[in-house]
């Protein structure tokens, strides 16, 4: 089974029966315009003739018609499905059996987008094994929270310095903990300048370090207290490759123009 271009196939299907058509009254009244045979036999031929033709346009109509409905009917399953993975889960034995050879092909690759899902999942969950063993043995006094200013993680030496939980901590505000922190205003400010920002609250002098992805999208904030932490500005980094790159361009761009 094939997805095909509805539209495209109804010009398809006019085309050609239109072509058959024309053929057939075409080929009837050049058979009865010719000479030498008599009235009768000459309209029993056009007859005859014009006759396969209609039954040919006949066959096509039908066959473009089953194949326009099944075309459709694979469209409908598709929405139909689409829709429902917006609400409830997919199961390809269930719910691509009536794709045919294209419900097998969808099956697969349903299959393999699944297990590297799993896959990755996996490796999620080895990194915030990994973030845990980190805050439990580095030595600054760090929290680090989501652009909303929740807590995700806390290092040991914070929770031992301040006297407090990683239990407790986890999921508060940060300015439950730093109240004198505006944590609207602070999050604009990290968005929009990519750059460490100091701060003091509850006479602690705080240092927030901005974490982008590489869209360079702020998704984490790390908060270290009277210390200072190395920090990469990778918006910088991505600048300035971006401007190795179209220098590059430029230059062989000159060179291929002189040798032109």
């Amino acid at each position: 089974m094939i997805l095909i271009n509805r539209k495209l196939l109804i010009i398809l299907a006019v085309v050609v029966i239109a072509a058959s058509l024309g053929a057939g009254i075409f080929g009837y009244q050049k058979i009865l315009a010719a000479e030498g045979l008599s009235g009768d036999i000459l309209k029993f031929q056009a007859e005859r003739f014009l006759f396969y033709f209609i039954v040919t346009a006949i066959v096509l109509i039908t066959g473009f018609t089953v194949l326009l409905l099944r075309v459709h009917n694979v469209d409908r399953q598709l929405d139909r499905l689409i829709e429902m993975s917006r609400y409830s889960d997919i199961y390809p034995s269930k719910h691509f059996v009536g794709l045919g050879s294209l419900g097998e092909r969808l099956r697969l690759l349903y299959r393999n987008i699944n297990n590297l899902n799993i896959r990755k999942t996996m490796k999620i969950s080895a990194l915030a094994n990994l973030n845990e063993f980190m805050m439990n043995n580095i030595n600054l006094p760090m929290l680090v929270t989501d652009v909303t200013g929740s807590i995700l993680y806390s290092s040991t030496v914070f929770t031992e310095k301040y006297g407090s939980a990683k239990g407790d901590l986890k999921y508060k505000k940060i300015d439950s903990v730093f109240s004198e922190l505006n944590i609207p205003i602070l999050m604009l400010e990290l968005s929009r300048q990519h750059v460490p920002v100091e701060k003091e609250s509850n006479r602690t002098k705080i240092t927030c370090y901005p974490v982008h992805n590489v869209s360079v999208e702020m998704n984490y904030v790390v908060f270290v207290t009277d210390k200072k932490a190395v920090y990469t500005n990778f918006q910088k980094l991505s600048t300035e490759n971006v401007k190795k790159s179209s220098s590059v361009a430029g230059r062989l761009g000159r060179i291929l123009s002189k040798k032109k």
